[in-house]
């Protein structure tokens, strides 16, 4: 007897999140106090008492706190924050790293408010007391404005939170971060938790972000659905349950239907490169795999991975007739940069398949003599930041800058997608960018990249557009790393990513 047929509805997708410039952010401000007509003194009582409660939640044995204040609304934030403790017998002591005949505005006021309900005021490091236990450090000196260096008292007050054993809570994001690029000052500030406010800022994200901010909680601080939709975000952040997904395989599947993906690379003496990626295609569930490559590695390939078909290949002409039977083709994996390489990528760049480019085809394809001036709607690149750099003939200090803008400009230099990989990977296509966080440290070894060049191929041959397909296995590469380094992180193989990629894409 049939068992009965149970339907399940596919999983509704989670609302992506907006990430904004340190100017965008500012917008919304505005349009709160103008549009919701909430005062902007108002508004930082709102932020300084969310970050009050997200202290005493996050610490509730807490037995003490120092602020440490600089002289804009951030400082103001953090006065707020040591008057509301006062006024509840907390102890609070607050380093004023700006007199306050130079504080402004709303920032004056909320000084005011902490002086009245007792907080102790004081203007000189060495007269802080210790941080005893159960003290919490707030990190209220430098906001949104922040660029260039840290500058005296800024550097010392920094170098002392740094310093101390005590949690550290910033306030809307560690001083010292970049809130739109992500990069950091040597000496900034290392928190437990990030509270941010109105906006999420970018920069809490990418580069440095996620190494100094800890956890980061965002508060919309009151502000209407509708102020959103009225300012431009710089980025959009997908989380795992943002993410479209393969649909489930009927009962009646065959190969066919699931894309054949070939790997074009492995020059010699970098065959596993090559080989790791297909392998990595056919665990994220494409059809059929097939890989040409060098002669030599023929033999490895039907040894690790039998499913593999492995077409040995002495130069572009051998390669041609190849090129028509698949609907994806990766090319750079164990590529290399010789006569041969060139030529096989020369070919491969003409063939009406679906392209994914990474490694060597990219530094190839950065030189110009082939595919000189080529773009195209319907491949991805996948550069490092390196790679980026020679994309666009600037240095890597360039790229890492401003890691959304060298996306951006690739993008519209070759069209397409293209995926920034790094801490915060960027995901540029025509319609904006996107940015999975995922992964882990232990991924910095090699043979990683040559795992995602293959899942996207795979996602691609498996019906996805190329931007979904691109953010998929972005993250499912980096939830896999996850998953691999639970046992920890140094002597994480590539490799050792595989079953956990195949789970993820079912």
């Amino acid at each position: 007897m049939d068992s009965p047929m149970h339907t399940t509805p596919p999983p509704t997708l989670s609302a992506p999140q907006r990430l904004y410039s340190a100017e965008s952010v500012r917008q919304l401000d505005q349009q709160v106090i103008s549009q919701q007509q909430v005062p902007g003194l108002a508004l930082m009582k709102r932020a300084g008492r969310a970050a009050y409660d997200c202290l005493r939640h996050r610490w509730p044995d807490v037995a003490a706190i120092q602020v440490f204040c600089g002289g804009g609304n951030n400082a103001g934030d953090g006065y707020v924050i040591a008057g509301l403790a006062a006024q509840r017998q907390l102890p609070a002591t607050v380093f004023v790293a700006v007199p306050v005949e130079k504080l402004k505005g709303e920032a004056l006021e909320a000084y005011r408010f902490a002086e009245r309900e007792g907080a102790t005021l004081v203007s000189n490091l060495s007269d802080l007391p210790a941080a005893e236990k159960n003290t919490v450090l707030v990190d209220a000196l430098l906001g949104t404005g922040f660029s260039g260096a840290l500058r005296a008292p800024m550097e010392s007050a920094v170098a002392h939170i740094n310093k101390s054993q005590a949690p550290v809570l910033a306030v809307d994001l560690p001083s010292g971060l970049h809130a739109d690029s992500g990069t950091a000052e040597s000496g900034a500030v290392q928190a437990n938790v990030t509270i941010t406010f109105i906006g999420r800022k970018a920069g809490l994200y990418l580069g440095r972000g996620p190494a100094l901010t800890g956890e980061v909680i965002f508060d919309d601080l009151g502000a209407a659905p509708s102020i959103y939709e009225q300012t431009p975000a710089l980025l959009t952040r997908h989380c795992g349950d943002s993410l479209e997904r393969l649909p489930a395989r009927s009962a009646d599947s065959y190969k066919n239907q699931f894309g054949h993906v070939m790997v074009v690379g492995g020059d010699h003496g970098y065959g596993g490169a090559a080989l790791m990626a297909a392998e990595a295609a056919a665990r994220a569930g494409a059809g059929l795999i097939s890989l040409a490559s060098r002669p030599e590695h023929v033999a490895a390939v039907l040894t690790r991975c039998p499913e593999v078909m492995a077409q040995p290949v002495v130069s572009g002409q051998e390669l041609e007739p190849l090129l028509e039977a698949p609907d994806v083709i990766a090319v750079g994996p164990g590529l290399g940069k010789s006569p041969w390489s060139e030529q096989l990528l020369a070919r491969a760049g003409r063939a009406e398949a679906r392209l994914v480019l990474d490694a060597d085809a990219l530094n190839i394809l950065a030189g110009g003599r082939v595919l000189a001036g080529v773009k195209r709607d319907d491949w991805v690149l996948t550069p490092h930041v390196g790679e980026a750099a020679r994309l666009l003939g600037i240095s890597t200090a360039e790229v890492s800058a401003d890691r959304v803008a060298a996306a951006r400009a690739i993008q519209q230099k070759f069209s397409g997608v293209v995926i920034l990989k790094g801490t915060g990977t960027l995901i540029a296509h025509s319609d904006g960018i996107d940015i999975i966080n995922s992964g882990n440290p232990g991924m910095a070894s090699g043979g990683m990249g040559d795992l995602l060049t293959g899942v996207i191929a795979a996602l691609i041959g498996q019906g996805m557009a190329l931007p979904a397909a691109a953010r998929l296995a972005v993250w499912v590469h980096g939830e896999a790393g996850n998953r691999a380094a639970r046992d920890g992180q140094r002597g994480l193989l590539a490799t050792d990513l595989l079953p956990h990629i195949r789970a993820l894409v079912d």
